[in-house]
C-alpha cells in the first residue's frame, strides 16, 4: 500500500494543492518531506483580510489561497480581531525576514479592504464609527513593502475594495522589477509607461490623480494594450480619459482581448453620453473571435429611453460575439420596481438574440439595491408581489435559452427579493416546514416585534419590518465573495461573515433597556443564513430542472452544488 510519504513529489503537490489552509499547516508538522512540498503551496496566493475563511468539509474552495485573518469565532470583539489579525501579520513578517526563499513563493498578493471588514465581526449592538474602522489599516505595511520587494516571482498585488485604507500598490519602479507580473492595477494613467510584455491583465480603478504625463510614445503605448488578455475598466471617469486617449482617434486597428468590462451608464442631463459613446465604440475595435468573458456594468436612468437597445444590437447583431463566459451589472440612482424591471427586460433581450448564447458557461446578473431595500420610493404598490413574480417569470423564460450553462452567480438576489415584502415575509410566515425553520423562523418573528428602524425616506424611525431583517443579512452574505469584478467572483476562497442584528439602518430597540437584555448577536446569524438557504433552494432547483447542464449556483455567497448522479438533489456547502 502506498502512502502519502512514497507519493512522488509531483503528485504529492497535486493533492496538496486541493487541501484547505489549516490542512496544509498541519501536513508542515509531519515531516521535512512534508515541510519542502508543502511550503510553496501555502505562500503562493495570500490574501489579507480581517475575516477568516468560511469552513467547508466538501468542497476545496478554501484551497484557493491562504488567508491572513482574524478568528472564526463570530462572538469575538472587533478589537480581539484586530489583535489577531495583527498577531498574524507579525508572524508572517518574522518568517519572511528569516527565510527570504519564503519570499519567492509568493505569487498572488490580494490585500481586501471591504467596507465591511471588521464591521460584522463585532459583538456590539451599536453601530461602530466608520471613521475608527476606516482609520484601521488594511494590512501590515512594512510586511507589504517587504513582499513588494523580495517577492521577484509576483504576477499579482491587488488592493480591493472601497476604499485603500493606507495601502498602496506597486510603485512604478517595483512593478518594472517584476519580469512575471500578469495583472497591473492601477489608479494613476501615468502608469501606462510600466505596461510590459509580461502584464496580460490591465485593471482601470477609480484615479486618484488627473496627470496623464507620458513618456512612452502612444503608437508604443497602444502596442502593448494590444498585447493585453483582459482590459477590465472599473470607473467611469477613468473610462472615459482612457478611451479617449485610446481609441478618440479612430485608430485603425483590433484589440485581441479575451476579457473586457465595461461601463454603460445614461444618468440624468445626459452628462455620461461621452461614457456611453465610448463604450459602444471600443466594441467595434475588439476582435468578435478573441473576445470569450464580457463584463457589462449597464443601466438607464430615462425610463423612455431606449439606450440599452443600442448596447444589446452591438453586442448581438453588429459584432456577434461567441462569449463563454459573461457578468453583466445593475447600475441606478432609482429606488424603483420599473427601473430594475428596465433592466431585467434588456438583459432578457441581449441573451435572447445572442446567436451563440449556447456557448455561455458562466452568467453572473448583479443587482443595484437601495440600502433600505424600499423600491417604492414614495409610489404605493411597486414592491408588490405581482411585480416580483412578472420579473421571476422572465427569468424563468431566458434562463432555459442557455443550453450549455454551467455556472449561474446571483451575487445580490436576497437583497433585490427584499424590496418585495409579501415575499420576503412569505419566507418568514408561510416558509420552509423543516425542524430548523420551525424552530427559528419564529425566533426571527420574535426579532421583528421587538425592534425598530429609521425609514428613510419618511424620516422617522417605526416598527422593524422583515425586508430589513432579510435585506440586512443578504448584503452581509454577500459579502462572503471578495468584491473583485464579477467575471472573477469565484475565484477566491468566501469569507465567513457575520451580521450583529443591529448594524445598519438605523436599528434599535423599542426601550433602552431591552438593549441590554437582546440575545440577538452574531451567533444567531448561521441559524439565519440556513432559513435562507432553504428559501434559495426552490429557485436553485427550478433553475436545475431546466437547465441539465447546470452544476453550480451561487446566491449572495451560498454555494448551492448539484448532486452528482442525482440531477435534482443540490447541496447546499455553507448552510
Amino acid at each position: 500500500m502506498i502512502t502519502l510519504e512514497g507519493l512522488p513529489d509531483s503528485i504529492l503537490e497535486l493533492v496538496i494543492d486541493l487541501l484547505p489552509q489549516q490542512a496544509k499547516f498541519n501536513l508542515c508538522l509531519v515531516n521535512y518531506k512534508f515541510y519542502q512540498v508543502v511550503q510553496p503551496e501555502l505562500y503562493e496566493n495570500l490574501i489579507f483580510t480581517i475575516s477568516s475563511i468560511i469552513p467547508s468539509k466538501s468542497d476545496f474552495r478554501s484551497s484557493l489561497a491562504t488567508i491572513i485573518g482574524g478568528s472564526s469565532n463570530p462572538l469575538v470583539s472587533t478589537e480581539s480581531q484586530r489583535k489577531l489579525y495583527n498577531v498574524r501579520q507579525e508572524v508572517l513578517l518574522q518568517s519572511l525576514s528569516i527565510n527570504e526563499q519564503l519570499a519567492k513563493f509568493i505569487k498572488r498578493v490580494i490585500v481586501y479592504t471591504g467596507k465591511e471588514e471588521g464591521v460584522f465581526s463585532s459583538n456590539s449592538i451599536n453601530d461602530k464609527n466608520d471613521d475608527d474602522n476606516a482609520a484601521f489599516p488594511a494590512a501590515n505595511l512594512k510586511l507589504l513593502d517587504l513582499i513588494k520587494k523580495r517577492s521577484v516571482n509576483l504576477v499579482q498585488f491587488t488592493v480591493i475594495g472601497d476604499t485603500s485604507r493606507g495601502i498602496a500598490g506597486l510603485t512604478k519602479e517595483q512593478i518594472l522589477l517584476l519580469p512575471r507580473l500578469e495583472r497591473l492595477d492601477i489608479t494613476d494613467l501615468t502608469y501606462l509607461d510600466c505596461l510590459t510584455d509580461s502584464i496580460k491583465t490591465l485593471v482601470i480603478h477609480k484615479l486618484t490623480t488627473n496627470r496623464f504625463d507620458l513618456k512612452t510614445s502612444k503608437p508604443d503605448i497602444i502596442n502593448q494594450i494590444g498585447r493585453l488578455d483582459s482590459l477590465i475598466i472599473n470607473d467611469e471617469d477613468a473610462q472615459v480619459r482612457f478611451l479617449q486617449y485610446l481609441i478618440g482617434d479612430n485608430p485603425k486597428l483590433t484589440f485581441k482581448f479575451k476579457a473586457l468590462r465595461l461601463l454603460h451608464y445614461h444618468g440624468f442631463s445626459d452628462y455620461n453620453v461621452i461614457s456611453t459613446r465610448l463604450a459602444l465604440q471600443l466594441l467595434n475595435y475588439v476582435d468578435r473571435e478573441t473576445l470569450k468573458s464580457l463584463e457589462l456594468v449597464m443601466g438607464c436612468d430615462h425610463i423612455t429611453c431606449d439606450c440599452l437597445k443600442e448596447l444589446v444590437n452591438n453586442i448581438t447583431v453588429k459584432k456577434d460575439f461567441d462569449l463563454t463566459r459573461m457578468a453583466i451589472q445593475q447600475f441606478t440612482v432609482h429606488k424603483d420596481h420599473n427601473y430594475s424591471e428596465k433592466f431585467d427586460f434588456y438583459v432578457s433581450d441581449l441573451l435572447s438574440k445572442m446567436k451563440h448564447r449556447s456557448s455561455i458557461r458562466y452568467l453572473c446578473i448583479s443587482y443595484d439595491t437601495p440600502n433600505d431595500f424600499n423600491i417604492g420610493n414614495g409610489i404605493k404598490g411597486n414592491g408588490i408581489e405581482g411585480n416580483w413574480l412578472k420579473r421571476k417569470r422572465l427569468f424563468a423564460a431566458t434562463l432555459p435559452k442557455l443550453t450549455g450553462l454551467k455556472t449561474l452567480v446571483l451575487p445580490h438576489f436576497l437583497e433585490n427579493a427584499a424590496g418585495y415584502e409579501q415575499i420576503i415575509s412569505d419566507l418568514l410566515w408561510n416558509g420552509c416546514k423543516c425542524s430548523h425553520c420551525k424552530d427559528y423562523l419564529s425566533l426571527f418573528d420574535y426579532y421583528i416585534m421587538h425592534h425598530q428602524y429609521y425609514n428613510s425616506l419618511d424620516g422617522y424611525m417605526t416598527d422593524m419590518i422583515s425586508p430589513i431583517l432579510f435585506g440586512s443579512a443578504g448584503r452581509v452574505m454577500a459579502s462572503r465573495v471578495i468584491e473583485d469584478f464579477n467575471l472573477n467572483a469565484l475565484k477566491y476562497p468566501p469569507l465567513d461573515t457575520y451580521w450583529n442584528f443591529h448594524k445598519g439602518n438605523g436599528i434599535s430597540h423599542f426601550k433602552s433597556q431591552d438593549k441590554n437584555d437582546c440575545k440577538f448577536n452574531e451567533s444567531c446569524f448561521k441559524p439565519l443564513t440556513k432559513c435562507i438557504s432553504h428559501f434559495f433552494l426552490e429557485y436553485v432547483e427550478s433553475y436545475g430542472s431546466s437547465l441539465p447542464s447546470l452544476n453550480l449556483v451561487v446566491m449572495n455567497g451560498e454555494y448551492f452544488d448539484r448532486v452528482e448522479g442525482k440531477s435534482s438533489e443540490w447541496i447546499c456547502e455553507y448552510a
